[in-house]
């Protein structure tokens, strides 16, 4: 499939927007012909975009066009989803929205023998804008560490949502509980929280102009 205009796309989905609003009455077969045509459609937009959908038993279906948190490539995910047309039946967003901690990761949590919500936090350092974090559990050891580093970033992109994760979070360690010393420890589901207040204050005028970040 070569590169198409952006608005291919949008007319594309709009043409078969009632295939993904009776997604749960398809076969698992049709279901999946359905969400690889998704999938590959977005990808002639652009090689990273992605996308989830949320079909609610009432209500309004949600389309999130998401880029996995790679904030280099926001403003192009925005700009794409900028263009959608109003379609019946539907809510179109870009980047996905706060989910709660162990929103899809059965898995992961499964295969780490934790839940995220074990897991505790503090900054690096006391500097009000450092938002590099280390991550504790007691369990932690040497050869879990990675397991249990890759489910805290899954649970920390669905803590802070998909914007946040990618701008807001800095560099992030994983240690032991006894490695914490005397650093203030927060309980991990706190972390949108504390995060929120290390991003720098915004001056905005009274036409709604950005001046600049204290």
């Amino acid at each position: 499939m070569s590169k198409l205009p952006k608005s291919h796309f949008w007319e594309w989905f709009k043409r078969n927007n009632k295939e993904y609003l009776e997604l749960k009455k398809k076969t698992k077969k049709e279901a999946g012909y359905w969400m690889n045509e998704l999938t590959a459609h977005l990808r002639v937009c652009f090689r990273y975009f992605g996308f989830s959908i949320t079909l609610p038993d009432n209500g309004v279906a949600k389309l999130t066009v998401t880029v996995n948190g790679r904030a280099m490539f926001f403003e192009k995910v925005e700009a794409f989803v900028a263009k959608a047309p109003e379609i019946p039946g539907w809510t179109i967003i870009s980047l996905e929205e706060p989910m709660p901690v162990d929103f899809m990761l059965e898995k992961p949590i499964e295969k780490a023998g934790i839940h995220p919500s074990e897991f505790s936090f503090s900054f690096a350092s006391d500097e009000p804008a450092d938002t590099d974090i280390i991550i504790y559990h007691p369990l932690c050891t040497e050869e879990n560490n990675r397991q249990f580093l890759l489910l805290a970033y899954d649970a920390m992109y669905n803590l802070l949502g998909e914007h946040s994760y990618g701008v807001d979070l800095g560099r992030v360690e994983m240690a032991n509980l006894s490695a914490a010393g005397e650093n203030e420890i927060y309980q991990f589901e706190e972390l949108p929280t504390h995060i929120s207040l290390r991003r720098p204050a915004m001056v905005i005028d009274h036409n709604g102009t950005l001046l600049s970040k204290q």
